[in-house]
């Protein structure tokens, strides 16, 4: 593609870009303001700078996928996609300012983004489908958004301490094997693609349940970092064979 044809492509969908930004932003100040007024002690600045990180992030991010995939219709479903991205921007903010201390509702915040943005994955796509309203901008944003979910959650419990430090790699595991992916291809090493894989949709079920639990107030830490450790070895396990699929190392 040449350079005029790049531009004249991003001039197109930049329109397109602007309204799931600005929707995403609206959403993310609305659950700042309902967080204020149930909050006493509020979102301190750098609970406020997180946030405004994974905006940025977001907003990079939608702009790839964008323009990447080209102009089409943002759905209905793609909103809900949206929904789950402000559900996990907000709960970046605790990466920094920690669970609430005050009890009662405002200590159960954490789990709530979190299970906000896991529960509607299931919705997103069931709602395209039902709406023969399934784009190539919704099912990656999709995959972006489930990949942010974990990792975002991750951290937040590892930095409360109700995870071990170890289940970082389950938040990561995605994004390295991006990675690897792209330097295999760099390097002009084969690559194949993704084999089905009747255990990946289970094991990823698992492990946002292993972090909800590690988000909720009313759990033993010991408990939360024992079933962790239950489903962390066949998550990585399952990636490694992903990864030995990919890169030609076994067969499918």
């Amino acid at each position: 593609m040449t350079d005029d044809s790049t531009l004249a492509v991003r001039r197109r969908t930049l329109p397109q870009w602007g309204h799931v930004t600005a929707g995403n932003a609206a959403m993310i100040c609305l659950a700042l303001v309902a967080l204020q007024i149930g909050w006493p002690a509020g979102p301190s600045a750098g609970f406020l700078a997180a946030v405004g990180l994974v905006v940025g992030l977001e907003s990079a991010l939608f702009c790839v996928v964008v323009g990447e995939r080209g102009r089409h219709p943002v759905t209905l479903a793609t909103w809900v996609t949206v929904t789950r991205g402000a559900a996990v921007a907000v709960l970046a903010g605790f990466v920094v300012a920690g669970s609430p201390a005050e009890t009662g509702i405002v200590s159960w915040v954490p789990a709530a983004l979190f299970a906000l943005a896991a529960a509607l994955d299931a919705v997103d796509g069931a709602l395209a489908r039902a709406t023969d309203s399934v784009t190539d901008i919704g099912a990656r944003l999709d995959i972006e958004i489930d990949a942010l979910v974990v990792l975002v959650g991750t951290v937040v419990a590892v930095v409360d301490g109700t995870l071990p430090p170890v289940f970082l790699a389950v938040g990561a595991a995605r994004y390295l094997f991006v990675v690897g992916r792209w330097w295999r291809t760099r390097r002009g090493r084969p690559v194949s693609d993704l084999p089905p894989n009747r255990f990946r949709r289970l094991l990823g079920a698992l492990a946002m349940l292993a972090i909800w639990l590690a988000l909720v107030p009313v759990l033993e830490n010991t408990v939360t970092r024992a079933f962790a450790v239950v489903v962390l070895v066949p998550f990585l396990a399952n990636f490694c064979w992903d990864w030995l699929a990919v890169s030609g190392r076994l067969e499918p």
